[in-house]
């Protein structure tokens, strides 16, 4: 599986002609463009997003309240499903960073969202972004997958969780899959999780 057409990989620093550090950004193709609106917009009572040009890149920042960390920036990428999937009856997303990054842009202590969304099922899927920036990073075009099961339990209840096992490792990591009116409380259940994980 390749990057979605329409995706174009021009960069946008976060800041320019100035020194400070610089969030590096790809712009978005339509699909994704759409489904980062959709997260912003299901999330309006919460957060306010910095710039709405920027919901046309990837990453993009959204500023929150408590419960929800103060800075989360969003890698999300359009959900596929494919009959050669590894793992049948699976949802994946494959990670593609901007200048063919290894890492997660962390910059201002921002705390890294991974998300996918589907267009047909109408609904999200959020990773655990750090169990997959690791030791050398990310290996370019990485696929993350979720089971349909999941999604579908998530369309029914508004949010389910499933434990997978993290591929060549030991462990395993949690994700959590959510229709948009319910995304406020999927994001609560994802941040709950990292801070259970980091203090595990």
């Amino acid at each position: 599986m390749t990057a979605h057409a329409g995706d174009d990989f021009t960069l946008f620093p976060e800041s320019l002609g100035t020194l400070v550090p610089m969030v590096m950004r790809s712009r978005a193709g339509a699909g994704t463009r759409h489904a980062n609106r959709l997260f912003a917009a299901s999330l309006a009572d919460r957060c306010s997003s910095g710039d709405t040009l920027e919901l046309d890149k990837r990453p993009f920042d959204l500023r929150a309240a408590v419960p929800l960390p103060p800075l989360m920036r969003v890698y999300l990428y359009t959900m596929t499903t494919h009959p050669s999937e590894r793992q049948q009856g699976a949802y994946r997303i494959q990670i593609i960073l901007p200048n063919k990054g290894r890492h997660f842009d962390t910059t201002d202590d921002a705390y890294v969202i991974l998300a996918g969304y589907n267009p047909s099922l109408e609904v999200f899927a959020l990773w655990d972004a750090d169990a997959h920036d690791i030791g050398k990073g990310i290996p370019h075009s990485k696929g993350v997958q979720i089971l349909e099961d999941t999604l579908l339990e998530a369309m029914s209840l508004g949010v389910a969780r499933q434990t997978r096992k993290l591929r060549g490792t030991d462990e395993s990591e949690t994700v959590v899959a959510s229709r948009p009116d319910t995304l406020p409380e999927a994001l609560e259940l994802r941040w709950q999780l990292s801070i259970e994980r980091l203090i595990s």
